[in-house]
């Protein structure tokens, strides 16, 4: 009985000692960023830039982004959790996944709102 405990304090500690090794979460940016013809694309996660639209798409994939765009978008397609867009000007948003914001300035709707399809709790488009 004896062994088996200091086995598995041995366990434990090893356990424990991994975790503490691991990167805390949010400790780098990971992921890959590629604008061509005036669409953003953006894989990846915990990533923080700023980008000049120009009328194109952005598109992002991954969790815990923080993208800023001046400028116009056509359209911004979101898939994944925890990402925070702002955007100056949007004419539609499409959000798939948990804890995702798109806050805009302005779009060039009648409404004055992006056309949006948002699925995902805690997930939303604000103006600001």
């Amino acid at each position: 009985m004896k062994n088996q405990i200091v086995s598995l304090a041995l366990l434990l500690s090893l356990g424990l000692s991994a975790a503490l090794v691991a990167t805390p979460a949010r400790a780098f940016d990971t992921g890959e960023v590629v604008e061509t013809d005036g669409k953003i694309s953006i894989t990846g996660t915990n990533l923080v830039r700023n980008f000049v639209g120009t009328g194109g798409e952005l598109e992002i994939t991954g969790a815990g982004n923080r993208i800023t765009v001046t400028g116009p978008l056509s359209s911004v397609v979101i898939e994944g959790a925890g990402n925070i867009v702002n955007v100056d000007s949007v004419k539609r948003v499409e959000i798939t996944g948990a804890e995702t914001k798109v806050y805009y300035k302005s779009a060039p709707t009648k409404t004055g709102r992006p056309a949006s399809e948002v699925t995902g709790a805690g997930s939303g488009v604000s103006k600001r």
